[in-house]
């Protein structure tokens, strides 16, 4: 069924969102030609959906089974006002965030199936961009039916030599199958933990093997959708260093915290995009 949405450039652009680290199974399909439009497409779980540009309706078209419908709304997170966001950032003083957003128009934070976004984030450790899409794309070519993500109940039982071969894993294939095993056990509870205050979520995801700060901050901004969650990675770092160099660490962390209450994952987005964009 097609469902349509009527959203500015200012409140969605997939380009944008596909680009921005938070997500590695969206993409273009299809480069419009002879008028028409692109075509996009995102799965994530069980769930998959096509969607582009209506120019004649001015909407945006999102191609999916009805029943799925709910689930990629609020993937999507459609109910968010990111808008608000942005009249925050526009009425700051923050000249590089400002130049972040004009770069970002269209960011949104998106709601991931959190099976998927568990494993995906403990591959993205020490890793790029590149590498972690392909690593997931051969173990749903594999493993899965080569487009929905592979279930716990078949990487638990994967030999790691099996899972390292051709995945470009490494390391991460121990940890992926212990986790696999510990949601099988149910010693590893997903629903439970982002059900916790932020606190006590950040707390139960760090003492799982595999899962340090940087990827239990994406888990939670990404999978959990704790939007105050701010992942520090190497090119956090670099902005740090780099365009705010006139604060420390911590006090910049403290500008972030106080001037963004409830936003602050979205703030490092845009930031993120903005200076991968410039290098």
């Amino acid at each position: 069924m097609v469902f349509s949405k009527s959203l500015s450039a200012e409140e969605f652009n997939p380009e944008v969102i596909m680009n921005s680290g938070q997500v590695f199974r969206m993409k273009r399909e299809i480069p419009g030609a002879h008028g028409m439009p692109d075509t996009y497409s995102a799965c994530s779980g069980d769930n998959d959906v096509y969607f582009y540009l209506n120019k004649d309706n001015d909407t945006w078209d999102f191609v999916c089974e009805e029943a799925q419908w709910d689930f990629w709304q609020r993937y999507f997170d459609f109910e968010t006002d990111y808008v608000s966001f942005n009249d925050s950032v526009r009425a700051s003083s923050d000249k590089f965030l400002k130049e972040s957003l004009m770069d970002s128009f269209g960011m949104r934070i998106l709601r991931q199936d959190l099976w998927e976004v568990f494993i995906s984030y403990i591959i993205s450790q020490n890793n790029n961009i590149p590498k972690i899409k392909k690593s997931i794309q051969v173990l749903c070519d594999r493993y899965s039916d080569g487009i929905h993500f592979p279930k716990p109940d078949v990487l638990a039982f994967i030999p790691e030599t099996e899972l390292m071969d051709g995945t470009a894993l490494g390391y991460r294939a121990d940890y992926i199958i212990g986790v696999s095993k510990g949601v099988l056990d149910g010693s590893i509870d997903l629903e439970k933990i982002s059900s916790l205050p932020y606190d006590e979520a950040y707390n139960a995801l760090i003492k799982i093997k595999g899962i340090g700060p940087k990827v239990a901050n994406c888990i939670m901004l990404y999978g959990f959708h704790f939007m105050e969650s701010y992942p520090i990675d190497t090119w956090m770092k670099k902005i740090i260093t780099e365009d705010y160099s006139s604060y420390s660490k911590d006090e910049y962390l403290n500008y972030i915290n106080e001037s963004y209450i409830g936003f602050q994952g979205y703030i490092q987005q845009l930031q993120f995009y903005h200076k991968r964009k410039k290098k």
